[in-house]
């Protein structure tokens, strides 16, 4: 796709985006690629900050948004945007740059010594990241100054990317338009890092090649300590796959263990830690006398020892030890390209699990998503009048699947696209989760942002006692049918709409910040209204009309501005609404509050036995189609061969015998297959297939057995 084709379907994202969020362009502009940014460790959870004023001795200050602190790695961000409404891309000129970049640490300049947390006031989100700064300053190891345009930037430009604002380390990220278009372009949800050790001044990484398969190539290594604390410092939690990441984040980075070994007896670090796991896309190795070394690594991710990385980095930088004689064992594992969406995650997934990690950090890749995913494309809105097209929503398992999917389409594939998945219906999986929690009155979780939100809710599907995550999820699948996403779909339209009416309450009550919050308050507080009165909200009406109504949004505004005062009544001791919000101490002083149902409300609701008759016969109907569902499978592997090479196995006979061998023996063949009629024999083989396929068995299709 040429740049000026790219900048035309930006241009359209950035109206859309307007129109939808009541944006201006230079703000929807950053928040559409903020968005797309947010799972790259570069960047992080995007809270949106405008802030213009005049600084010490007439210096401007402008912000347009901030990422807060990485609890992993110590940095945070700060963003500005330029958006140029040209047809042709414009060049983002050194001067441009200089400018936007001045802007960024004039702010941070006078948030860190000027005491500008005093000049803002406390409503502003503003307010939070000056206040962060200040507070914070002794703990943030690096602040990302991140500049966004839909510009190109200039060749000339060679400006040096690291520098410091009062004694605080700088790091300037540009995404220009070809940088934005090749984040679009990739179905990556992160930038590839490219890491030449030269830059470092070492010799590389000893390895020696410990296994070798298809698409993949194990390396065993021994990285020194300072190396590996100085790629920290440089890239940060950029380093943390990131499941890794969020664990590390939420719990905490730093290991008194390993400091007292760094610190006493270095010479047995190798000997006393477990070491780290890695990935990476490609390794250039050289050679030194008869040792094989790492030289170049392209796309390197932590999968497991993050503790371990942040901790020597500590060790090195806060405490002042000296890492002469630390090394740490390493286990790199090359991964190509076309299998890395897929094999990464799960070599995370199994390199932690001896640690205490829940499946709420490997949920991205749960049966779940993929559930939704399918629903997503075959569920149709009910049709309308005056409506020729009955569209779908759009669920986005990964990160950018929506925009990746109609990029590179013809005009005409394109336009059909658009009419079956219009881009005002698309739901990703941090939404879901948001909505979820909006529903069952947690807007506090919300408030922690969308990946700390997005892991409380997978909390409902860990496994429970001696149940293993299969068995847990058999057991809620029916819960989570057509109805579950229709639901979801009727709380994007209600969310949407309650964005809607508080941006237009802008001059009158809404007060302009922390609408996110807002919003998630607002809606919980009416349906904890409905529930204290034995009703339920009707969202199946809401579904079904595909909008909001206007009368329920006069319920809405209601419980916005108790909502607002709520957040803004800050208890003593606490300066920050963020924070505030994030408190379940502020969803009960909201919820105690009496809040009037009218007429209206309650034409939006059904009684709560209607809902419980109604969630019963859902779960009936999820049922049933989880039972349709293995049946294809059961069939579609008869069909395929499956379970004839399964018959044919060496060992059949040591881990399947009696009623099982003899259902089996049945299933083999597609004729016999086909009149396997109950759900307990198709459950039965599906147990055989697991069962076998722990001990070893591998079908691959047109190939029979296997030893």
């Amino acid at each position: 796709m040429e740049d000026s084709e790219f900048l035309n379907e930006l241009r359209q994202m950035v109206m859309r985006r307007g129109e939808t969020s009541n944006l201006v362009d230079t703000i929807a502009f950053v928040s559409e690629v903020a968005e797309r940014l947010e799972e790259d460790p570069v960047f992080g959870e995007f809270i949106l900050a405008e802030d213009s004023r005049q600084g010490a001795k007439n210096k401007q200050i402008k912000l347009h948004g901030f990422t807060d602190i990485d609890e992993s790695d110590g940095t945070l961000s700060m963003v500005i945007g330029r958006w140029i409404d040209d047809d042709e891309p414009a060049i983002l000129t050194t001067a441009d740059v200089d400018q936007l970049r001045g802007w960024l640490e004039n702010f941070a300049a006078e948030a860190l010594d000027g005491g500008l947390d005093e000049k803002i006031t406390e409503s502003s989100p503003a307010y939070q990241l000056a206040s962060t700064l200040r507070r914070k300053r002794a703990s943030i190891s690096c602040i990302r100054l991140h500049i966004f345009s839909n510009q190109s930037l200039s060749r000339a430009y060679k400006r040096e990317s690291r520098s410091e604002v009062c004694g605080t380390q700088t790091e300037i990220h540009i995404w220009d338009l070809q940088r934005i278009k090749a984040l679009y372009e990739s179905s990556r949800e992160r930038e590839m890092l490219q890491i030449d050790l030269d830059e470092f001044g070492s010799t590389g990484i000893a390895c020696i090649e410990a296994s070798r398969g298809e698409g993949l190539q194990s390396f065993l290594c021994v990285i020194e300590g300072n190396l590996l604390a100085d790629l920290f410092d440089r890239y940060g939690s950029r380093l943390l796959e990131g499941n890794v990441r969020s664990f590390l984040g939420m719990k905490g980075g730093v290991n008194k263990g390993i400091r007292k070994t760094i610190q006493d007896a270095p010479h047995l670090f190798f000997a006393y830690n477990n070491g780290i796991a890695a990935t990476a896309a490609s390794v250039t190795l050289d050679s030194i006398g008869s040792t094989a070394r790492i030289m170049k690594i392209s796309d390197l991710q932590i999968v497991n020892g993050g503790q371990t990385t942040a901790s020597i980095l500590r060790a090195k930088k806060q405490d002042r030890l000296n890492l002469a004689g630390v090394s740490v064992p390493m286990k790199l594992t090359v991964v190509a390209s076309n299998d890395a969406h897929d094999l990464i995650p799960k070599i995370a997934e199994f390199a932690n699990t001896q640690n205490k990690v829940a499946i709420a950090d490997f949920f991205a890749n749960h049966p779940f998503h993929r559930k939704m995913e399918e629903i997503s494309r075959r569920l149709m809105v009910p049709a309308r009048t005056g409506i020729r097209v009955q569209s779908k929503w759009f669920y986005e398992r990964s990160r950018g699947q929506f925009q990746n999917e109609r990029l590179y389409l013809s005009k005409a594939k394109k336009d059909s696209f658009d009419l079956q998945y219009p881009s005002a219906q698309v739901i990703n999986k941090t939404d879901l989760a948001k909505y979820d929690s909006v529903l069952h009155e947690k807007p506090y979780w919300v408030s922690l942002g969308a990946q700390k939100n997005f892991m409380k809710f997978a909390t409902k599907f860990s496994s429970k006692g001696d149940q293993t995550e299969a068995q847990r999820w058999e057991e809620l699948s029916p819960d989570f049918g057509d109805t579950y996403y229709q639901n979801i779909a009727a709380m994007a339209i209600l969310w949407k709409a309650g964005e809607t009416t508080v941006s237009a309450a802008k001059g009158q009550w809404y007060e302009g910040d922390y609408r996110p919050q807002i919003v998630a308050y607002a809606w919980s507080f009416i349906f904890h209204a409905l529930r204290k009165a034995g009703r339920e909200p009707d969202l199946k009406k809401v579904w079904e009309q595909q909008e909001a109504d206007q009368g329920f949004l006069q319920v809405f505004k209601r419980a916005a501005v108790l909502a607002q005062r709520t957040l803004l009544e800050l208890p003593e001791g606490s300066s920050n609404v963020g924070e505030w919000a994030k408190k379940e101490l502020c969803w009960g002083k909201l919820s105690a509050i009496p809040f009037r149902l009218d007429t209206t409300a309650i034409e939006w609701s059904i009684e709560k036995n209607e809902h419980k008759s109604k969630a019963r016969d859902a779960r009936q109907q999820g049922i049933q189609d989880d039972g349709i569902s293995l049946q294809q499978q059961i069939l579609m592997k008869a069909e395929n061969g499956y379970w004839q090479a399964l018959l044919e196995w060496r060992s059949i006979e040591i881990h399947v015998f009696g009623p099982d061998l003899d259902l089996l023996r049945r299933a083999s063949s597609p004729g016999t297959a086909v009149r396997l009629a109950t759900g307990r024999d198709w459950k039965r083989l599906r147990e055989i297939s697991d069962r076998c396929e722990a001990e070893g068995f591998r079908h691959h299709e047109n190939v029979v057995g296997q030893p």
